[in-house]
C-alpha cells in the first residue's frame, strides 16, 4: 500500500518557516499575482479594465483613462477591502486558516499573529464567506450521496435523573438546533454542496438536488422520508441504516457520513460550538477543507488567497464591529412569486 498523502512531503510545500522569512514586498507580490493573475500580476483598472495604470504612493494605483482616473489598491473592491494589517501578516493568517484541517479558531489565530480577537474573527469569517460563495455555481456531475445532520442547540441535562427527558424525542429537542444538508460527489475532485435548513425536509432536499446535481447521475440516500420525492428527479438507491450501514449490493452513504464526522470534530474539537447565526458559513468552510484535503498546503493557501481577492467586498462583514451584521443564513423555501433558477 502506498504512503498516505498527508504523510508524504508533497502535502507540505509551504511551511510557516517559509512565510516567516519572506519580506513585506514579497508578500505584496503574492497579493498582486493573486489579484491580477490574468495579466501575471500587472494591475488593471477594476472599473474600466484598462492596463494603462501607474503607481502612486502607499501602494496605490491610478487609472490613466481620462474618463475614469480611478485610484485603487490591490485589495480595493475585494474581500480584504479597507484592510489595516500588513500583507505579510495577512498572508500568514491565510496560511494558518488553510493549513488547519478541521477549521481555525479566532482566539488561536489572534495569539499566533498578534492581533485582537475581533480582527482575527472578521478575517476568518471573510474567508468562510468567500468559500461559501462557490456554491452559487456548483454543479455535481458524478454519483452523489445526500444526508442531513443536526447541529447545535445543546441543552444542559438536569441534575436529578428523574427530572431528565429524552432529547431524542422531537418535542424535547432544542428550538435552536439546525440541520446541515450535504450533497457529496463520489468521483475524485467532485465538490461537496452544503446548505443549512431548519429541519430535514423534502422541499429543501428537492431544491438542492434540482439546482446543483446533474439529472443523469444516481443519488444515494438513507430511508429518511425527506428523500422520497427525489425519485422524480434522479435515479435513487437507498440504504436502511436501522438494518445495516451498507446493503448487500454495496449501497451506502459513507462519504457524506465521513464529511459529517469532520464537521463534528470541527464543532467539538476546534470551535467547541458554532454560532447558529453563521452556521452556514462554518459548514461551507468544512466542506471546502474536505474537497481540498488531497492538495498541498501551498496550493490551498494560494487558492484561498485568490478566491478572496476575486470576491467583491462583503456587504455583511465590512464594518461588522460598527454595527453591520449579516441576516440569518438559513435556507427558506422560495415564495411562489419568485422565479425558479434556470
Amino acid at each position: 500500500m502506498g504512503q498516505h498523502f498527508l504523510l508524504s512531503p508533497d502535502c507540505r510545500t509551504l511551511t510557516v518557516m517559509d512565510l516567516a522569512r519572506i519580506t513585506e514586498a514579497k508578500a505584496y507580490a503574492w497579493f498582486k499575482q493573486a489579484r491580477w493573475f490574468k495579466t501575471e500580476g500587472k494591475p488593471y483598472c477594476p472599473d474600466c479594465g484598462t492596463l494603462r495604470c501607474y503607481g502612486m504612493t502607499r501602494s496605490r494605483f491610478k487609472c490613466s483613462d481620462g474618463a475614469c482616473k480611478k485610484v485603487f489598491t490591490v485589495t480595493s473592491g475585494t474581500a480584504f477591502a479597507f484592510r489595516k494589517l500588513s500583507f505579510k501578516k495577512m498572508l500568514i493568517a491565510i496560511w494558518f486558516a488553510a493549513n488547519s484541517v478541521k477549521g481555525k479558531a479566532a482566539l488561536q489565530l489572534s495569539r499566533e499573529i498578534g492581533v485582537q480577537f475581533k480582527t482575527a474573527w472578521v478575517l476568518l469569517m471573510k474567508l468562510r464567506e468567500v468559500v461559501a460563495a462557490r456554491r452559487e455555481t456548483m454543479r455535481i456531475d458524478s454519483e452523489v450521496e445526500i444526508d442531513g445532520k443536526y447541529i447545535g442547540g445543546h441543552v444542559r441535562k438536569k441534575n436529578k435523573a428523574e427530572d431528565r427527558v429524552d432529547r431524542r424525542l422531537k418535542e424535547n429537542r432544542s428550538p435552536d438546533r439546525l440541520c446541515a444538508l450535504a450533497i457529496r460527489g463520489r468521483a475524485p475532485g467532485s465538490p461537496t454542496f452544503t446548505r443549512v435548513i431548519q429541519n430535514e425536509d423534502g422541499e429543501a432536499a428537492w431544491a438542492a438536488v434540482r439546482d446543483h446535481v446533474s439529472r443523469d447521475v444516481t443519488v444515494y440516500a438513507d430511508e429518511h422520508s425527506s428523500y422520497d420525492d427525489l425519485l422524480g428527479l434522479n435515479r435513487m438507491k437507498r440504504v436502511n441504516h436501522s438494518e445495516a450501514y451498507a446493503t448487500k449490493e454495496g449501497y451506502n452513504t459513507n462519504l457524506v457520513e465521513s464529511f459529517f464526522s469532520r464537521l463534528e470534530r470541527s464543532y467539538v474539537g476546534i470551535h467547541h460550538r458554532f454560532s447558529m447565526k453563521y452556521l452556514d458559513w462554518y459548514v461551507a468552510d468544512v466542506a471546502w477543507r474536505e474537497d481540498f484535503r488531497g492538495r498541498a498546503n501551498g496550493f490551498q493557501t494560494k487558492t484561498l488567497l485568490g478566491l478572496a481577492l476575486n470576491r467583491p467586498t462583503s456587504r455583511f462583514l465590512c464594518g461588522y464591529w460598527q454595527g453591520n451584521c449579516p441576516p440569518d443564513l438559513i435556507w427558506e423555501k422560495p415564495k411562489k412569486d419568485d422565479p425558479e433558477p434556470s
